[in-house]
C-alpha cells in the first residue's frame, strides 16, 4: 500500500509525523523484545554448558570410582555393564508402557456412548493411572467398574485381560480375553494372549490354533513365532519349529533365542550349528550360565573334557544353586550328564523371577508384549 499510492491519500497531511512515531515506536519494541529474546537465549546455552560440564565431571569421577572398586575386586564390570544396560531397558520400556496407556485410555472414552460419560471417563482414568504407578490390582478393580458401564467396549475388557495375565491370574485373564475373541475373532492380542495361556494350561491344540491365526493377523510377531517354536519342538517336529524360533530369533537377536535355537538344533543332532548359536548367546551375555552349562555338555559329548569343565565351573560360580551344575562339576570321564530340558512346558505367567533360564525367556517374552502393539482393528464397535 505504501509503496503504491502516496502516502497523504491514506492520512491527513496533519497525521503524517504521528505515524512515522508510530512505525518507529513498534520497531524500538521489536528490537527490545529481540535483544531480550537473544539475552535469555544466552542464558539457556549458559546453563546447558553447565550442565553438560558438571555431567562431564560426574562422569569421570564415576568411571575412577569403578576402576578402583574394579582394581579391589570389589565389583564385576562385566555384571555392572549388564545391570546398567537392565536399568535403562526397564526405565525405557516403562516410559513406553505409560505413553501407550494414555492413549488407551482416550480411546476408551471416546469409545463410549452412553449416558454416564463423565463417571465413566473418571473411573478409566484412575485406574489406567493406577496401572501406570505399579498398583495393578486397585488399577483393574476400578477398570472393572467403568466396565459395568460399557459391558460391550472391546479394548477396555482387552485392557482388564492383558493386565490380570501380567498380574499371573489366569483363570481371570482368560475370562475376559475369550470375550474379547468372542466379540471380535480377529483380535490379535487377545488370540495372542490366550494361545500363551493355553500352552501354560497344557491345552495344547488349542494353543496352536490361537498363536497360528495371531501369526495370520501379523506374521511379524515374535511372541507367536516364539510360542509355536516351542510347542512343535516339544511334540518332536523340530524342523517346523526351527523355521519359527529362528524368526523370532531375526525379530530379536537377544541371547535367550540363540540359547533356544541352539538348543532345538542339538535335539535335532546338529551339534555344529549348536555350538555356532551358544557361543553367540554366551558372546552376547557372558553370564548367561544356562548357555555357558550347554556348551560344556557339548564339549563334554564331543570328547573335550577340559573344555566342558571350563564351562561348567564358569556356569557354577554364576549360579551354584542349580544341582546340575554341581554334578558336573565332579562328573568323571564317562559320566552321563544331565540335560536340562528347555523345551518343556513352563508356566508364562506364574513363574517367579530368578537366575533359571526359563525365567529369562519369560522376561524376554514379557518385555516383548508390553512394548508390542496389542489393540484391536479399526472394527471394534461402539459402546
Amino acid at each position: 500500500m505504501l509503496l503504491t499510492r502516496p502516502r497523504g491519500s491514506y492520512y491527513p497531511e496533519s497525521g503524517e509525523h504521528s505515524f512515522e512515531e508510530h512505525l518507529l515506536e513498534r520497531i524500538s519494541a521489536l528490537e527490545a523484545a529481540v535483544s531480550r529474546a537473544n539475552e535469555r537465549f544466552e542464558q539457556l546455552l549458559e546453563l546447558a554448558q553447565q550442565q553438560a560440564t558438571g555431567s562431564f565431571y560426574d562422569h569421570m569421577m564415576m568411571e575412577a570410582l569403578t576402576e578402583i572398586l574394579s582394581e579391589i575386586r570389589a565389583i564385576d564390570l562385566t555384571d555392572l555393564e549388564q545391570r546398567w544396560k537392565t536399568r535403562v531397558t526397564r526405565h525405557y520400556e516403562e516410559t513406553i508402557e505409560r505413553e501407550r496407556l494414555d492413549e488407551r485410555c482416550l480411546a476408551i472414552i471416546s469409545d463410549y456412548q452412553g449416558p454416564e460419560r463423565e463417571e465413566f471417563s473418571r473411573l478409566v482414568e484412575e485406574g489406567t493411572f493406577l496401572l501406570s504407578e505399579g498398583h495393578t490390582l486397585r488399577g483393574l478393580r476400578v477398570l472393572e467398574g467403568a466396565l459395568s458401564f460399557a459391558e460391550s467396549n472391546i479394548e477396555l475388557t482387552f485392557l482388564i485381560g492383558e493386565y490380570y495375565f501380567h498380574l499371573g491370574k489366569a483363570t481371570e485373564a482368560a475370562t475376559y480375553l475369550r470375550r474379547v475373541v468372542e466379540a471380535e475373532p480377529d483380535h490379535f492380542g487377545a488370540l495372542l494372549l490366550l494361545g500363551l495361556l493355553n500352552d501354560d494350561k497344557g491345552e495344547t491344540e488349542a494353543a496352536k490354533m490361537h498363536l497360528q491365526h495371531a501369526l495370520a493377523l501379523d506374521k511379524n510377531s515374535f511372541a507367536a513365532h516364539y510360542g509355536l517354536g516351542r510347542i512343535l519342538a516339544r511334540e518332536g517336529r523340530t524342523g517346523e519349529a526351527l523355521a519359527h524360533l529362528k524368526r523370532a530369533l531375526a525379530l530379536k537377536p537377544a541371547p535367550e533365542m540363540h540359547y533356544l535355537v541352539g538348543r532345538t538344533y542339538w535335539e535335532q543332532g546338529q551339534a555344529d550349528q549348536a555350538l555356532k548359536h551358544l557361543q553367540k548367546a554366551v558372546r552376547l551375555d557372558p553370564r548367561f550360565d544356562a548357555a555357558l552349562y550347554s556348551l560344556g555338555l557339548i564339549y563334554w559329548q564331543s570328547n573335550r573334557p577340559n573344555e566342558a569343565r571350563k564351562h561348567f565351573r564358569a556356569a557354577y560360580e554364576i549360579n551354584p544353586r542349580a544341582s546340575h551344575y554341581q554334578v558336573a562339576l565332579k562328573a568323571q570321564a564317562g559320566d552321563e550328564l544331565p540335560v536340562p530340558p528347555p523345551l518343556e512346558r513352563t508356566s508364562l505367567i506364574r513363574c517367579r523371577k530368578n537366575k533359571q533360564s526359563e525365567a529369562r525367556f519369560i522376561d524376554l517374552l514379557r518385555r516383548e508384549l508390553n512394548t508390542s502393539t496389542l489393540s484391536p482393528s479399526p472394527s471394534r464397535k461402539k459402546s
